[in-house]
């Protein structure tokens, strides 16, 4: 029988935070306990995230294959696994690296979620967190269009009327967010910015005074 274990290395949650431990390695970087903290902090704020995958389930998955290779019979692993782990781990083998990790894990599990004025939010946090507004660049910095407002009544209307409910509805939810999570220039530039360069209060302003005449006038 065939299996498919590999996604179990090279994809989903471990993947994910050895990318954050390899990050953490580089000329400063954030401590990888910030890292793991902001990666709980991103399961966390999602119900659907953390029904398919609570951080737990995470430092239990990172447990099991801790024990699976540091066995006598270590599983076949994809190509750049070790090599990843190895650059992660540092001076540590993999198997520890991994048992240390779910440690860290199940400890920021156990305390209260940082907001992000304790912890500010990192770009890949911002991207995620944000991705319909990083996705509407298109529509306003994209040079395709002859002025701003003209993108933004295009980018607004493009997924009508059958996916309004769906895309337009969740973006507005982002751009509310935004604008009330990042209510100053300087926050805005300090949370947003770094992910979604062409941000900035009026823009998002605009986009969301545009979903809500499309929504008064279309639906």
């Amino acid at each position: 029988m065939t299996t498919y274990t590999g996604a179990v290395f090279n994809n989903g949650a471990v993947s994910r935070i050895l990318d954050l431990a390899v990050a953490c390695r580089h000329d400063d970087a954030s401590p990888l306990e910030d890292e793991l903290a902001r990666f709980c902090r991103t399961i966390e704020d999602s119900p659907q995230a953390d029904w398919a995958m609570p951080v737990a389930t995470v430092s239990a998955l990172l447990d099991l294959l801790s024990d699976q290779l540091a066995s006598e019979e270590p599983p076949e692993t994809p190509a750049g696994f070790s090599e990843k782990l190895g650059e992660a781990a540092g001076e540590l083998s993999g198997p520890e690296f991994l048992r240390l990790l779910s440690g860290l894990l199940r400890l920021q599990d156990r305390e209260a979620v940082p907001d992000f004025e304790q912890l500010p939010m990192a770009a890949w946090e911002a991207r995620l967190k944000f991705g319909r507004i990083a996705q509407f660049w298109w529509w306003v910095d994209s040079g395709e269009y002859e002025d701003f407002d003209e993108g933004v009544r295009e980018g607004v209307a493009s997924e009508h009327p059958t996916r309004c409910h769906q895309d337009m509805s969740a973006l507005a939810a982002e751009l509310q967010e935004a604008l009330l999570l990042f209510p100053t220039p300087q926050a805005l530039e300090a949370g947003l910015v770094e992910a979604i360069p062409w941000a900035s209060k009026p823009v998002l302003q605009a986009i969301l005074n545009a979903v809500h005449v499309h929504f008064e006038e279309q639906h």
